[in-house]
């Protein structure tokens, strides 16, 4: 109180006066301080009061003293608020936060060890570990079956990484500052608890996400996932293998590490904040799951991503994927880029395949291209190839030498055949011919014969006589109408003209001839200097009305010139025509009367409608009133008659056909495809022509068709070794027998899918034999045998069956379901291709396991197959609805059918490169001296999670052909400046444009853009452009559109799997 303008201090029990000089004092002074004299007669009150009150804040500065190094204590965690339920709950403060061992949630925390948990290690060399760029993570054992909350925040109950971390010292630990709070993008709704976060070495921020949920659900969700191995105790700070757990601080420090185009701060932000913050959120926020997908198999962790190419012995048996571009060495079995089979081992009897539901067959690629230049196919000259007596199959490495060399076993009849005194040659001390490195057929596993001096091997008339082999001859069908001219023929002819001049430098001596039509047939005398035209108005009867051998053929070495006078004056012909219909069925037929006589010929038509008018005239089917019902199959069946007479006459004349099809409305695809079907030929669907998207497409299909590796008049066989048969042959080609296919025509592109089936029990102790072989013409007119053999171990456990190859078993489902939708529907062929791999996993779970388990289980090789199936059903091949015009899904199919076996994962599923990670990625982008090819950044995995509005994307939509680059709004300028040059990544596409970005990224850009099968379209996306919609399609494993979603997906193979095992 003031008394007079003296300051007092009142004691409580006295009221004396006490006048204090110090009333701003701290309140540890103490009370009993003379004053005026006088003191106060509470004195030993006072003093208790000064110790409790000038002692108590010092309590809070005593250290802790450091746990102990052998025990650890497990604190129940208290009431933990829901993250989507109602009211936030009240956290209890966790007195352990400064030790080192596992935060358990409410419901687990007096487990006596970390419950079941997840996929089982994938460690297989070459499909093996969680890899990205090529390295090895750590294992980790995840759950991807539960429930998870939207956004992809997951439940603490059901996920526990346990990394491999190094053994570290025990070390006395600060207490840990509190993460920041989330930025509140919607202030009503409670925030979320701060995730932990585990970033692993030479991984991009690799999250496990982790977030409180309550007690019911906690007890409701099951453990879906089987543990490897022992199971540490819940107070335990190691693992079952010893090595030392993740601790907070291990995850506060990976937090302080910086990444490149993510987020600046300290603390790594959890996928709730990512996706709400202003910097980083997810552009596109993720669905509610039920399924965590990002432990879920898929390629990003489950396909090798070495740089640089993986060498293997093709003797091995390793299987590595052809995406990854693996090198072949050939030392005694075919190179899995010729003869793929679906199982690693030959299974020894029938009920294994039944039992396993496991395809049985092999992918073919008889002229694989493209080859590295040691893996180049030997040439065999100036002698015949060797053969058995009986089953007429071609000597191999495979084949045993005995009686001193005078005889050798066949490996497929078991045949002792006798050796020619001119082939004769001493073996070793092994039973191995002297001369065995000396000639490739007794070393290799691929070999080539030139056989065209030898009359067995020759083509035959009609008469059984010997036809000498010419080079191929190559005949032009050209649509001149007026719409043609006014959209795709001036490219088209450009792109005709830049791909014979490259012929005629790699192969002179072919031959090559012009028909044109639009109302009407159009001749030329090319060989006269004004090239007079020749019209043929009978389109119901055509035919040839001057002597076409000498007048028409040109040879490309000696008479180019010739051929670009033609070309250039084709435009002028055209324009003075002023037709506008379609003749093509009489087009076709006068090519059959032009190449009867040849024996072999291939003919290119380019059209832009179907025929209305003349011989092979269509009425075209009442497509939208059919397409989406029952009857929708018979849209993908061609119509009975001209077209299919033609091609079944030409394929047995090895004539072949490809078909340019430049259509903006329905033109029945699937019938006059039929030529191009049954002579291996291809089809290539232009809708829409747009002259500045299309025309480098146009420029790539005519060199893909005129420069890339062919032959004519191919005969195929597949040879097995006793006990195992060739069941069925599948591809586009005609077949006069079971045992052969005739194929017209043959490129390095072609694949074919052979089913086998057994004839017998095999024994465990002996091999499986299979060989094929391909007789053909080359392009420059060569008579060739090439043949490939493979050696197989057999097996007797289904366990063996199931060590699978993924791509080949993938080629499987694919001519299977193409088969299905052609005869029983689309929803069928879907619906069967679903129910097949159900069949699978319920087999392998009744078998394959010892322990019980409620877990979804996969075989290690076959784990991809799911997602791949999936991603197949959401192609425009099979896709449900009516979005996919009736002629772009004939097209798919076609090419599905014969698709190369190292695009056919691509192709499925769409390759998604975050390339904003070349700044903490100095080997990404950067060309591989040894190879010549550029080293990609690591695989994205196809969901929403991937994309933030910080990052910069590129995605191959190879069903499309089309490289989308997606730049999100909040690239870091830093980031923008490497890629782009500027620091405004708003401006790409708007002034700043592809000669102006990075070396690295352009690098990238560049073997996105030019594959072997030419150029694909660039598109710029900005985040929230308009087109958007067509780069987030791509994204398999989402639920877009309706369709079903990844984790739908597997959610329904584990129920039905638990059904079934029930």
């Amino acid at each position: 109180m003031n008394n007079g303008g003296t300051t007092t201090a009142m004691c409580a029990d006295t009221a004396l006066p006490l006048p204090h000089p110090i009333l701003s004092s701290p309140p540890i002074l103490p009370f009993f301080l003379l004053c005026d004299g006088r003191v106060c007669r509470c004195a030993s009150r006072c003093v208790v009061s000064f110790f409790i009150v000038s002692l108590f804040p010092l309590l809070f500065f005593i250290p802790k003293p450091p746990p102990s190094p052998t025990t650890t204590t497990t604190t129940k965690v208290g009431y933990m608020y829901y993250p989507y339920g109602g009211a936030q709950q009240q956290q209890q403060l966790l007195d352990q936060q400064q030790q080192n061992y596992y935060y358990y949630p409410q419901g687990q925390q007096e487990q006596a060890g970390v419950p079941p948990t997840s996929w089982q290690q994938y460690t297989n060399p070459q499909h093996g570990g969680a890899m990205h760029n090529g390295l090895q993570l750590p294992g980790q054992y995840h759950d991807p079956y539960v429930s998870a909350t939207p956004n992809g925040v997951q439940s603490y109950s059901n996920y526990y990484p346990t990394p491999n971390y190094p053994q570290q010292q025990q070390q006395q630990q600060q207490p840990l500052p509190p993460p920041p709070p989330a930025p509140q993008m919607h202030p009503q709704q409670p925030q979320l608890p701060q995730q932990q976060v585990q970033q692993y070495p030479h991984q991009d921020a690799t999250t496990t996400t982790t977030a409180a949920t309550t007690t019911n659900n906690a007890a409701a969700s099951t453990s879906l996932i089987s543990s490897t191995g022992a199971i540490p105790f819940a107070n335990s700070q190691t693992d079952a293998s010893g090595m030392q757990l993740p601790t907070q601080q291990h995850a506060y420090q990976a937090q302080q590490r910086p990444q490149a185009g993510a987020f600046p701060s300290g603390n790594y932000p959890t996928q709730q904040e990512q996706c709400n913050s202003v910097v980083g959120r997810c552009a596109r926020p993720p669905p509610r799951r039920s399924v965590d997908l990002k432990s879920a198999p898929n390629p990003r962790r489950d396909i090798s991503q070495k740089p640089g190419n993986q060498e293997i012995q093709t003797s091995s048996g390793q299987l590595p994927l052809s995406a990854t571009g693996f090198f072949a060495v050939d030392d005694g079995n075919a190179s899995p880029k010729f003869f793929r089979p679906t199982t690693n081992s030959v299974p020894a009897e029938e009920r294994l395949v039944k039992d396993s539901k496991i395809f049985f067959g092999a992918v073919l690629a008889p002229l694989c291209r493209p080859l590295y230049p040691r893996e180049e196919v030997p040439l065999v000259e100036g002698r015949p190839p060797v053969r058995c007596f009986r089953c007429r199959a071609y000597i191999s490495c495979h084949a045993r030498f005995v009686d001193m060399g005078r005889c050798w076993v066949c490996p497929f009849c078991n045949m002792a055949n006798e050796v020619e005194n001119e082939y004769f040659c001493n073996l070793d001390a092994r039973n191995q011919r002297l001369d065995r490195a000396e000639k490739p057929e007794l070393s290799r596993g691929s070999v080539e014969y030139d056989v065209g001096p030898y009359p067995d091997y020759a083509l035959r008339d009609e008469k059984d006589a010997p036809i000498p082999a010419r080079p191929l001859h190559y005949l032009f069908l050209l649509d001149v109408s007026q719409k043609a001219v006014s959209s795709f023929l001036p490219d088209y002819v450009d792109a005709l003209m830049h791909s014979l001049h490259e012929m005629a430098q790699q192969y002179p001596q072919c031959r090559v001839a012009f028909i044109t039509y639009a109302s009407t047939l159009q001749f030329y005398n090319v060989r006269h200097p004004r090239m007079p035209q020749l019209i043929v108005a009978d389109v119901d009867n055509p035919f040839v009305p001057l002597p076409f051998t000498s007048l028409c053929w040109l040879t490309l070495g000696t008479e180019l010139d010739l051929v670009d006078a033609f070309l250039m004056r084709l435009m002028e012909y055209a324009q003075d025509l002023r037709e506008t219909d379609s003749v093509m069925g009489a087009a076709v037929h006068a090519a059959t009367l032009v190449l009867a006589g040849q024996h072999g010929g291939h003919v290119i038509l380019c059209g832009h409608k179907a025929p209305h008018r003349g011989i092979g005239a269509l009425k075209l089917r009442e497509q939208h009133l059919l397409y989406g019902t029952d009857k929708e199959k018979d849209l993908l069946r061609p119509i009975e008659g001209f077209w299919r007479t033609t091609a079944t006459a030409c394929a047995k004349q090895q004539i072949s056909f490809d078909l340019h099809m430049f259509a903006d409305q329905y033109c029945e695809l699937v019938t006059i495809s039929q030529p191009c079907h049954l002579s291996n030929g291809r089809v290539h669907l232009f809708s829409n022509y747009d002259r500045e998207t299309d025309a480098t497409k146009v420029q790539a299909v005519m060199n893909q068709a005129l420069l890339e590796e062919a032959g004519y008049a191919g005969i195929l066989r597949v040879r097995c070794s006793s006990g195992v048969r060739v069941q069925a042959y599948h591809g586009h080609f005609m077949s006069q027998d079971s045992h052969d296919m005739d194929l017209a025509h043959v490129q390095g592109s072609s694949t074919f899918f052979v089913e086998f089936a057994h004839e017998g029990k095999l024994e465990k102790t002996s091999y499986a034999y299979f060989q094929t072989a391909l007789l053909y013409t080359t392009r420059g007119g060569e008579r060739r045998v090439r043949v490939h053999s493979v050696r197989m171990s057999v097996v007797t456990t289904l366990s063996g069956v199931f060590e699978a190859d993924l791509e080949a078993t993938l080629m499987g489902y694919i001519h299977e379901a193409i088969g299905n939708a052609v005869n029983k529907g689309l929803q069928y062929a879907r619906s069967t291709a679903q129910d097949r791999v159900l069949k699978m996993l319920v087999a392998y779970r009744r078998v394959c396991t010892s322990n019980a388990t409620s877990s979804l289980l996969m075989p290690s090789r076959l784990r991809l197959i799911p997602l791949f199936v999936l991603s197949f059903m959401k192609a425009d091949a099979l896709v449900e609805g009516t979005t996919v015009p009736i002629d772009d899904r004939v097209q798919k199919l076609f090419l599905l059918m014969t698709i190369p076996m190292h695009q056919c994962v691509t192709y499925l599923y769409p390759t998604l490169y975050a390339v904003h990670h070349l700044l903490s990625e100095p080997t990404s982008g950067v060309i591989d001296p040894e190879t010549g090819h550029c080293v990609l950044p690591g695989w994205q995995q196809l969901i929403f999670d991937s994309i933030t509005t910080d990052g910069v994307y590129v995605l191959c939509d190879e069903q499309a052909r089309i490289v989308y680059l997606w730049i999100g709004s909040s690239v870091l300028p830093e980031v923008s400046l490497e890629l782009f040059g500027t620091t405004n990544a708003l401006e790409v596409g708007r002034t700043v444009f592809f000669e102006n970005f990075g070396e690295r990224l352009k690098n990238v850009l560049y073997a996105c853009l030019m594959r072997d099968d030419g150029m694909r379209r660039f598109v710029i996306l900005h985040e929230k452009d308009r087109g958007e919609e067509a780069f987030f399609r791509q994204f398999k494993e989402e639920n877009e559109g309706g369709s079903m979603g990844y984790d739908q997906l597997l959610v329904h193979l584990h129920r039905e799997v638990k059904k079934s095992i029930a």
